[in-house]
């Protein structure tokens, strides 16, 4: 009987260190997991922010090319203008040329 119960009690201890082990083993598990899931969680917010960065910079690239698309059209205008100008003086020297010729 004696040895019976010195058995029974060794499997109870056998049992109750490799349910510490276990246990032990989990909370490991929990830490990394808890370890994972922050690092998750800092790498979403760092795309959050690098996200609104990138709108920013898309909205500022959008402004830039407006001015620059402004100012490429500022010589034509000014082009025109001119080109305008001399076509009226040119029309006008000839009709000047023919009035005075004709008359």
């Amino acid at each position: 009987m004696q040895d019976d119960l010195e058995r029974r009690v060794a499997a109870l201890q056998a049992q109750y260190a490799a349910m510490r082990r276990d246990i032990k083993a989990a909370f490991r598990r929990i830490d990394e997991q808890t370890r994972l899931t922050d690092t998750v969680h800092q790498l979403a917010l760092s795309i959050r922010d690098l996200a609104n960065k990138q709108e920013n910079t898309q909205q500022a690239v959008a402004s830039i090319r407006r001015d620059v698309d402004e100012l490429k059209s500022r010589p034509a205008r000014r082009w025109e203008a001119v080109m305008m100008e001399i076509i009226k003086y040119l029309a006008l020297a000839a009709a000047g040329y023919l009035t005075a010729h004709l008359i």
